[in-house]
């Protein structure tokens, strides 16, 4: 749920209180929790991608794939284009436990191993799945893949259309 947070106020026994606006109706929330101990995560909103966004990113795969002889899966095509336009990194798991931490992750490959203070590591190039894109990111892996789409040839939106788009998904 999103909110704004108002104010901070801290008890003569340091204990902290936090009042919140929140943008949503949590009365029904509230009386189920009330007086339980629960977890809190507060940090700054930022805009997912739009629906728009990832339909017309599923577009240009499915033209990609499809200009493929034979034609690509377009799950196939999709992972291509997060090793190239996505966001991701390299982490380093000890090898002991990368079956618990790649269980986690959809999108990787293992880039190497190593050894340090006779412990074996392996590394992994990992990739972040596009549905956990803010609008920036996701506006950026779509212009990568546009860009693959004109070296294949294929038609795009123009780019005062595409233009329009990324103001409509920036809105959200």
């Amino acid at each position: 749920m999103r909110g704004r947070l108002k104010e901070l106020t801290v008890g003569l026994n340091g204990e902290q209180h936090v009042g919140l606006v929140l943008l949503g109706d949590f009365r029904e929330d509230y009386e189920k929790l009330k007086d339980e101990q629960v977890d809190v995560l507060i940090k700054k909103h930022r805009s997912l991608r739009s629906l728009d966004a990832n339909a017309y990113c599923w577009v240009l795969i499915g033209k990609i794939a499809e200009s493929m002889s034979p034609p690509l899966d377009k799950q196939d095509v999709y992972k291509t284009m997060l090793k190239r336009y996505g966001q991701g990194g390299l982490i380093s798991v000890m090898t002991d436990q990368l079956p618990a931490v790649t269980r986690e992750l959809d999108y990787y490959e293992t880039a190497g191993t190593g050894t340090v203070n006779g412990r074996e590591f392996t590394h992994l190039h990992l990739w972040v799945g596009s549905s956990k894109y803010n609008t920036k990111e996701m506006a950026s892996f779509i212009d990568g893949i546009i860009t693959e789409c004109k070296e294949l040839d294929i038609d795009t939106d123009t780019p005062e259309q595409i233009a329009r788009f990324k103001e409509r998904w920036e809105g959200r």
